[in-house]
């Protein structure tokens, strides 16, 4: 959320808002420190291990607007898929798992990337901040 308007919300508003992302923020006192939790689990990351590889995956990704409808669009079109999974891995982890997914004469699996996307995309440590 935009700090500059999270900043204007009452402290209720903050404790309804918390409680839509899935936990409560009900026992601080005052806008800040209510405004500073809920940043705090926002920014939190998880490990999601697939094809034998720790990815690191901001939890905030998974609730991005663009990320939901591109992986809306994943089962019918392979480049949504690719586009999805990088917008949740980033380039460099993205690179990763493609390097993992190559074979010796230069071939993509796409079974092993299909299941890093679907490991990926259902974690559930991605689904709750």
């Amino acid at each position: 959320m935009n700090p500059e308007y999270m900043a204007r919300m009452t402290a209720a508003e903050l404790d309804e808002y918390a409680k839509a992302l899935g936990f409560s923020v009900v026992s601080k006192k005052g806008r800040d420190a209510k405004s500073k939790a809920i940043e705090e689990r926002r920014g939190r990351c998880a490990t999601v291990r697939a094809l034998g590889i720790d990815f690191e995956i901001p939890i905030r990704r998974m609730h991005d607007k663009r990320v939901v409808e591109l992986f809306a669009n994943a089962r019918k079109d392979d480049s949504a898929a690719f586009e999805f999974m990088e917008s949740v891995l980033g380039a460099e982890q993205m690179a990763q798992l493609v390097e993992a997914c190559t074979e010796a004469d230069g071939s993509v699996d796409v079974d092993a990337m299909g299941l890093a996307m679907v490991r990926i995309a259902y974690a559930p440590e991605l689904k709750n901040f």
